[in-house]
Order: structure tokens, then sequence, then C-alpha cells
């Protein structure tokens, strides 16, 4: 059954879907957001219960529904996993709220490190790597990083020599500093590293946007400093979150339909392959098609992928995917913990949010020399060690069990005497990390689950090992007593996947999220990273959002 045509069709209400139908519905159009899960209320996702957050989090009625399948090589079989929360707000109800810029040179990799000729003075192996330009630079999403600071309110000082050009400074000073920062920052400067205090998603005063931004959005309180950001809701709502900013807002317009619980699995076209629309299933399992004019999809990287996978027509490998990078170039962080134990010095990590951090971008993009050490890239590397002590049983040092007597004389004293460097190592795109369909495992609906295949290569692995000596380096800096390293086993924060550039041949959408083969279909999110960068990437997902927005409301032709 047909519904009445839709200017825009939403798949997806995170943290693009949230702004995007902000903007399209304040500039008049007719928005239907799709969510495959609920509207959270405050008592649904702001309980601080470690155990139903962290140690249980897959049975969470809004994440235990929609698995995806993992194997590190072709010729395993790939099991299923849960791995992602489905509501309205998306993952940034539960981000730590780590808010930062992309620097200029992430932009630019295969210029400034491949055709300069900075990965043969490294001496790096780069067999099997793909590695692209972005179609942009930062110059292009610098006012659209403007725009999502002041908008969700971002905490920060500034003060980053290597960051790029910024027009206007943070709306908010930065969060209260504590001892892990203090600790972190004296071990830095000591080994003249070049310290700064990060950009936070979290209010250090109470906020609301004034214009020129969007003063619609309510005033929110400050942070509490309760400790509880990282896989938790705020029971406040200092932490920035759509659910609790832009959406309102879009729904105040009248022109956004908010369906939740609803699931789109394919994307509509005609004989011409333009979009027509989506078919979904509505909360009762019935299927529905909704016509639209133009349509995006902006959900998780994974289910990206795979909406345009099962969406084929003619036989083709997928719809938006002549150039078959569809599901190539995926890639997540491998994070390298460095701990440190203090005898005689109370840190109390678990105070305040962990985005409160001092970090160093000295080893971070290509602002370090790389020549000789058999890799390129590198790492942000900060402050860290949140958590309850049911989040931090396993920070012990190597060959403790974690039960016994010992381990308890252990936990009791040394977990307020824990200090922990974090290192977020840039990971890039590998002909062998790809997302496709898998044949075996099916959702409650019948539909095949996206299935990742990933692994760490040689790029990453030197850099690891690298980066962890350094992070060691500055934890011996603070004076602990005793200190260890942890490489990564898994990956985290997945990009990649729907690749943008300029080359139709290469990539999947243009600049602005725009699909080079069906110009009434966008896809916006972190699956359209070339390269990953050593941040998060909430900052560069919303800015592409505004800016995607921006160029979709210029096109008034499309929608007479």
């Amino acid at each position: 059954m047909a519904e009445p045509i839709a200017d825009i069709c939403l798949v997806g209400t995170g943290a693009v879907g949230g702004i995007l139908a902000k903007e399209l519905g304040s500039a008049g159009l007719k928005v239907v957001a799709f969510e495959r899960g609920a509207a959270l209320t405050l008592e649904d996702y702001a309980v601080r219960d470690a155990i139903r957050f962290i140690t249980r989090s897959a049975l969470a009625e809004w994440a235990r529904h929609d698995p995806v399948t993992f194997r590190n090589l072709p010729s395993e079989r790939a099991l299923p996993r849960i791995h992602t929360i489905n509501a309205v707000g998306g993952q940034m109800l539960h981000w730590t709220g780590q808010a930062a810029r992309f620097m200029p040179g992430d932009f630019k990799v295969f210029t400034r490190e491949i055709a300069s000729g900075v990965a043969e003075r490294a001496k790096a192996d780069l067999t099997g790597y793909e590695i692209f330009d972005w179609p942009i630079d930062y110059d292009d999403l610098e006012p659209y990083y403007e725009k999502f600071e002041w908008e969700f309110g971002v905490s920060g000082g500034g003060g980053n020599p290597f960051a790029g050009a910024r027009k206007r400074g943070y709306p908010l000073p930065p969060l209260r500093r504590s001892a892990k920062m203090e600790l972190f920052d004296a071990a830095c400067k000591k080994l003249g590293y070049h310290t700064y205090v990060s950009g936070a998603g979290v209010l250090s005063q109470p906020y609301r946007p004034a214009a020129p931004y969007d003063s619609r959005i309510e005033e929110r309180p400050a942070c509490a400093y309760c400790g509880h950001c990282n896989e938790y809701g705020c029971h406040i709502n200092a932490k920035a979150a759509t659910l609790y900013t832009s959406i309102p807002v879009a729904l105040k317009t009248g022109n956004v339909d908010l369906r939740t619980n609803t699931r789109v699995f394919r994307l509509n076209s005609d004989d011409s392959g333009r979009i027509t629309g989506v078919s979904y299933f509505t909360p009762d399992k019935q299927i529905r098609e909704q016509r639209g004019r133009v349509v995006i999809v902006c959900g998780y990287a994974f289910e990206n992928v795979r909406l345009l996978l099962l969406s084929e027509r003619s036989g083709k490998a997928g719809i938006a995917n002549s150039s078959g990078t569809v599901g190539k170039g995926i890639f997540g962080h491998g994070d390298v913990r460095i701990n440190g134990l203090f005898d005689d010095y109370i840190v109390n990590s678990f105070i305040g949010p962990n985005s409160a951090a001092v970090r160093i971008d000295d080893f971070n993009g290509n602002n370090f020399d790389h020549n000789n050490l058999g890799f390129i890239r590198g790492g942000g590397i900060g402050s860290s060690g949140d958590g309850t002590p049911v989040q931090r049983y396993d920070v012990a040092p190597p060959g403790m069990r974690r039960w016994g007597k010992d381990y308890k004389k252990y936990l009791a004293r040394y977990y307020t005497r824990t200090l922990e460097i974090n290192v977020t190592p840039e990971t890039l795109a590998h002909r062998d990390n790809v997302v496709d369909i898998d044949p075996e495992h099916k959702d409650e609906w019948g539909i095949s689950l996206p299935r990742v295949t990933f692994s760490f290569h040689q790029n990453e692995r030197r850099m690891h090992a690298y980066l962890a000596k350094v992070g060691e380096n500055i934890m011996r800096a603070t004076g602990a007593n005793k200190m260890w390293s942890r490489l990564p086993g898994a990956a985290t924060r997945w990009s990649g996947g729907t690749r943008m550039g300029s080359d139709p041949k290469t990539s999947v959408v243009n600049g602005y999220c725009q699909s080079h083969d069906i110009p009434n279909l966008f896809v916006v999110g972190a699956s359209v990273f070339p390269t990953l960068t050593g941040y998060p990437a909430t900052a560069t997902i919303s800015a592409l959002s505004y800016r995607t927005a921006e160029y979709i409301t210029r096109q008034r032709e499309w929608f007479r």
C-alpha cells in the first residue's frame, strides 16, 4: 500500500538524521523520518546502572534485535554480535562526548603522504591499502563544525597548534579539570609535547543557543560530573544528543513525520534507476511503501551498506554501486591503552566526563617524522580512565586473575589510584576489510544481516606498537609506580563502506554525500569517510549533515 509522496524520506534518526530532520523540516520540506527503534524517555536511558548498560547492554530492548555478524578472515564463519543501539537519537545517546574537528591534513592523506613521498621515506608497506583523498577539505566544513559546536553546546579550551583555523572559538569554557588531566598534562609538558583541552559535547554551563544559531533549541543544564557518560544516556541531558536538541525542534515545525519502530528494508527505484521511495515494516510487521522525491540513508555505517546492497535492481550488486565499492573501505579505531598505578596518589578517574580530557596531537596524522618508522599516519593521545568498578574489572596487571582474594585486595586499593592513557590510532582502508550480506544469518524480520570482515593489517600493527611506546613514556613521566599497555583486539567507532570521492569509478557519493549514480539518493554519515583520522567521527558527521541539508534545500526545483 503506497502512501502520499514526501519531499524527503529519511532513514535513521541518530546524530545525522536528527540534524537533517531539523534543517530540512525548517526549510518547509515534508519529511518522513524512519527509525527502527523507539523514542526513549529519560527514564529509559538515564539510569546510571553499569550492569544494564555495560555488562548486559546486549539485552537492552533497543539493542538486542539488530545484530551484525563479524569475522576476521574471509575463510571464517561470521558470528552474530550485538553492536549498536537503535533509538531516536542513536549512538549519540551513549557517546563519550569527544567533539573534535578533523585536522586539515586528514582530508588529503593520498596527496600529502603517498604522492608527496612521505610513505616511501617511512618505508611503509601499503600493499592492499586503498587510500583516497576526500573531495572536500577542512575549509569546506569549517562553518558547519562551528554550527554544530554552537547549536549543541561544545565546551573546550583550544590551544592545539595542529588544529585547523577557526573563525570562532568554543561557545563554552572547558569542563573542570580532574586529577587525571593534571597528571597527563604535567607529564606531556615534561616531555615537550603540546597539550590542549579537547572539545567536549558536554555542557560546562547551562546553555541555550542564541542567534544566529537555532535559538529554538531548549536550554539544558550544566554537567553534574557524575562520570556516567560513555555507554550511558545523560540523566540531566547535559551531554549533547539530537533526541533532546534538534529532533524536538524538527517535530515542532509540523513538517516532520517521525515513524518509530519501523524498519526500512529496501530502496525502491523506477526503470530509469531514479529512487522513488522506500519499503518498510510497520511496528506490527506489515509491509508498506513510502514514496519520496529524495531519499537520504543516514544510519550506522554497516546499515547504510546493507540497505544499498539489498536494494539491488536487475541483478546488479546493489544500487548506487556502479563503482563496485559499496561495502569496501571500512575501518575502525584500534585503541591502545596504557594503565598506570599510583601507590600514594588518589586519581579518582571515575569522577567527571571522560570527554573532559587533556590531549596531544604530536603523534597524530602526519605531525611527526615518519622516516623509517615502517608506517604512515598516527593517533590522538589523551587522559582517560572513566568507569565504575564493574566497568574497570579488567584493569589489572598482566598475570593477575580477575577473581579471588588477591584481586579483591588489588581492586580495593587501586581502583581510585589508576590512570589510563588512551591512544586512538588511525586505521586505513584495506581491500580485505569489507561489509557484505551474510548468506546465512537473518534478523527477526527475515532480512539478511550485514557481515563484517575486518582485521588490522601491517600499517596498523606497526603503528600500534610505536604509539604504545609513546604512551608508556608519558605514563612513566607521570611517576606511576607500575604500568602496562594493552594493544587492541577488536575495533570500535566504525566508518567507511560508502566512500565519498570526486571519481565515480572509485567512490559511491560526491562531496555533498549525493550518489554519483542516482541524483536523488544521498548517503550521509561516517560510512562516507575515505579515511578515518585519529579522532571520533561525531563532530565531522554533524558538519557533513548541516552541509548536505543546505545543499538539498537549495535544489528547490526537486520539490515543485
